[in-house]
């Protein structure tokens, strides 16, 4: 970001959401990303973005950190995931955070989809969406609060 660009680090909106570990949720997860993105003012193209990216984080969580989802909504081996909705001036940032297995986020292959089709793949697009579709990404295995994906879309 270049000196004429700052950041804006003033917040004007914080959610937190807990959901359990059940793919059934994820339709909550994406209108909750939808709606809090348009009182932020981002566009719909850029909101869906957002919203794709969170649904196959969320979705990469269940199947992989946690090995599937639970069999109930309060299963204690399934601690759920919070995600915490962050509106600055100029982005939305989500947090996602899970206590399931961590794994190495910047060794995951980014499959792009020209080799997906050439492959006739089934699966594999998912870092490429989590990756491409958001204009940040970091990831940090492990801690306090258990596993953090922080995702950054800019507003405009």
């Amino acid at each position: 970001m270049t000196a004429d660009r700052k950041a804006d680090s003033t917040i004007r909106g914080y959610v937190t959401l807990h959901v359990p570990c059940r793919y059934s949720y994820l339709r909550v997860i994406r209108q909750a990303v939808l709606d809090l993105c348009a009182r932020a003012g981002m566009t719909e193209f850029r909101s869906a973005q957002l919203e794709m990216a969170v649904d196959e984080a969320c979705s990469n969580i269940i199947e992989h950190g946690y090995a599937g989802e639970s069999d109930t909504e309060t299963e204690p081996r399934h601690p759920g995931l919070r995600l915490n909705f962050i509106h600055y001036g100029d982005r939305v940032i989500v947090e996602l955070l899970d206590r399931g297995k961590g794994f190495d986020f910047d060794e995951q292959q980014v499959v792009e989809p020209e080799q997906y089709l050439e492959d006739e793949r089934e699966r594999g697009l998912g870092m490429f969406i989590i990756k491409r579709f958001v204009d940040e990404a970091e990831y940090q295995p492990g801690t306090e609060a258990g596993n953090c994906l922080r995702l950054t879309k800019r507003i405009h």
